[in-house]
């Protein structure tokens, strides 16, 4: 279990990185510097579960990924969904204008639908810029299955923004 004055350093090392992970993921500034905070309470907290088989920072982006996932899917349970993020407001005696989602706005709404996993490898891929060899090595499946999960996050993507209004 790290001390606070461990946390403090490991913060003021890291918690720029985690912020942009954070902020990557959920979109939205306040929101990040929120979970950042969350991130390094848990390290905190939970220290005793950093084994030493990945670096420090390995395990704190892991943790502000999950955080992070959790989030965005607290927020879609909660009734926030990813349609009515959208600020919709039409005068309705003038046609509808063109409501057109945001790249954001549809990676969020696909990773709230995406199990741990694969919103995992996701955001190691497409955030981090991993190759699928090391993602493999990072979440313990094969390079094949790597490649299966975001042949299938891209699929759901795809469906996603064909089927918008």
């Amino acid at each position: 279990m790290w001390t606070a004055a461990a946390i403090e350093e490991l913060y003021k090392k890291y918690s720029y990185g985690v912020f942009r992970r954070c902020r990557a993921l959920v979109r939205n500034d306040a929101e990040a510097n929120d979970l950042t905070q969350e991130v390094f309470v848990y390290a905190l907290e939970q220290g005793a579960r950093f084994q030493g088989r990945s670096s420090v920072s390995t395990f704190l982006f892991g943790v502000a990924t999950h955080l992070c996932l959790n989030h965005i899917r607290n927020r879609v349970a909660r009734g926030a969904s990813w349609q009515n993020q959208v600020a919709w407001e039409t005068d309705e005696s003038a046609p509808p204008p063109d409501h057109a989602l945001s790249a954001a706005q549809i990676w969020q709404a696909v990773l709230a639908a995406a199990d741990e996993v694969t919103a995992q490898i996701a955001v190691y891929h497409f955030v981090d810029g991993l190759p699928q060899g090391e993602i493999a090595q990072l979440v313990g499946y094969s390079r094949v299955t790597v490649n299966q999960r975001l042949q299938a996050f891209r699929d759901q993507a795809r469906k996603l923004a064909e089927n918008l209004p």
